[in-house]
């Protein structure tokens, strides 16, 4: 996943249910960005360090149930896309 002109591409990712995965998020901006997974109720399920860019991090997100997650920039509220753990 990227951070570009304040938006997240691609927008929509996927992961397989049930299994720890690594999400590998470059900010290609010259601004704070982090990523976070909100689930049901908009609850937090996990929020990757904020960092400035131009650079690049690997997040360890936990196994995920099945289902559609939010995924917003606490930075840049605007910045959101969806992640499908079918």
């Amino acid at each position: 996943m990227r951070a570009v002109n304040t938006t997240f591409q691609p927008p929509q990712l996927s992961a397989a249910a049930g299994q720890p995965f690594k999400l590998y998020f470059d900010n290609a901006d010259n601004l704070p960005h982090n990523v976070v997974l909100l689930g049901t109720g908009d609850a937090r399920v996990f929020a990757g360090d904020i960092f400035t860019g131009p650079a690049q991090k690997a997040y360890d997100v936990p196994a995920l149930a099945s289902g559609t997650y939010k995924l917003h920039c606490d930075v840049h509220p605007q910045m959101y896309g969806t992640i499908t753990v079918p």
